[in-house]
């Protein structure tokens, strides 16, 4: 029985190293609905691809483009062609002709776009493998081993318990995956991870503590800890005016308890009130403050944070959630984001800032990468290619 199969067969490896952070990056193929109706194609028949065909035209091993003078072989790009095909036609229907301008940009065709696209990921996965050497980066032993544990896992989940390494490739190649093509892959995404550890460290710990204040300060995070006085009931529904006002009364009772302390002292009693007074359902969670940047909290919150410096004390600000009093704190790289691993722990803003940095460099390597076509290919046309 078939699964979903590894990075050899996906078009974008899920190599993200925190949500939003550093991944190797899918090329965008605007896939969207189409901006009106009347440019959609009617009643146009699809075309007949033979794709087994195609792929025969060239030996496997024809290098097709050089990315950093690493070559791309005929069957890595045929490849990724098939699969950039596959899922314009998935979302946007079944080609009728690759000379038709391609919707998003009227300048290509849709047969330069998926040439272009099938391009793009190859220069991506050589990219990385060129300037990862040059930065010395080298699979480890583990890395090893986690590939060899991979690649038994691919037999069992794809061709069964009993299957072979020559039954599973037998099977990929159904899909253009040959086993030089999934090894190079695989191989990618483990060097894409053992990259960034080596460059970086597991958590960002290769980073100066100064490194990642600078990056912290720019990307305008704040640390602050808040009692909130809750105006909302159980089901989030606003609370009436008397009850409201109860808990106003209640917020300056707090407020009063507060406002003429300082330094340790004020912290001190700060976290005593917060922990009897607060009815912030994310206590728990951050029991230590919230780190967050422009537009992870509301408004009302975020501005007066923003006002105070660390170890001052609000006046009591008023949210659609509630009164809340708060107690700016000094960031600190160790600060735990609004952002989290698939375990559900928060990452560092360390852990963040080495994240950002990394993709940064890697995309860095992949927009500076430089690109030739072999002859044979520098004017590739799908309708030939086909025998359109």
């Amino acid at each position: 029985m078939k699964r979903a199969l590894s990075a050899a067969m996906c078009f974008a490896l899920a190599l993200g190293l925190l949500a939003g952070c550093g991944s190797l990056d899918e090329v965008e193929l605007d896939v969207s609905e189409p901006p009106t109706a009347s440019t959609e194609p009617t009643d146009t028949a699809a075309l007949e691809l033979d794709w087994d065909a195609a792929r025969e035209k060239y030996d496997p091993e024809t290098t097709v483009l050089t990315v950093d003078g690493d070559e791309v072989n005929w069957g890595e790009f045929f490849y990724w062609l098939n699969y950039c095909y596959t899922s314009y036609a998935a979302s946007m229907g079944a080609v009728s002709d690759f000379d038709t301008p391609y919707i998003y940009d009227n300048s290509m065709t849709i047969g330069s776009m998926l040439i272009d696209a099938a391009k793009s990921y190859c220069v991506q996965y050589h990219a990385l493998e060129v300037n990862a050497a040059k930065e010395g980066v080298e699979l480890t032993e583990e890395d090893e081993e986690a590939l060899q544990a991979l690649l038994e896992s691919d037999i069992k989940d794809i061709v069964g318990e009993d299957g072979t390494e020559e039954e599973l490739f037998a099977t990929l190649d159904e899909i253009y995956v040959s086993r030089e093509l999934y090894d190079f892959m695989n191989r990618a995404a483990a060097l894409y991870s053992r990259a960034y550890t080596t460059l970086y460290g597991g958590a960002g710990e290769k980073l100066t503590e100064q490194e990642v204040m600078d990056k912290a300060q720019e990307y305008g995070y704040m640390t602050a800890k808040h009692i909130l006085i809750l105006t909302t009931d159980s089901e989030g529904e606003a609370l009436d005016e008397a009850a409201k006002a109860e808990k106003l009364a209640e917020a300056q009772d707090v407020y009063d308890q507060l406002k003429d302390k300082s330094g340790e002292e004020l912290e001190t009693a700060f976290d005593t009130l917060m922990q009897e007074k607060s009815e912030d359902t994310g206590l728990a969670s951050f029991p230590d403050g919230y780190c967050f940047t422009t537009g992870e909290m509301v408004e009302e919150f975020e501005t007066a944070t923003a006002a105070l410096e660390p170890g001052q004390l609000s006046e009591i600000v008023e949210s659609d959630f509630g009164y809340h009093i708060i107690l700016r704190l000094p960031l600190t790289p160790e600060d735990k984001v609004m952002q989290f691993d698939s375990a559900g722990t928060p990452y560092t803003i360390r852990a963040v800032v080495a994240a950002n940095l990394y993709n940064d460099r890697f995309s860095g390597w992949i927009e500076n990468a430089e690109t030739s076509w072999s002859a044979v290919f520098e004017d590739l046309d799908l309708k030939e290619l086909f025998g359109l």
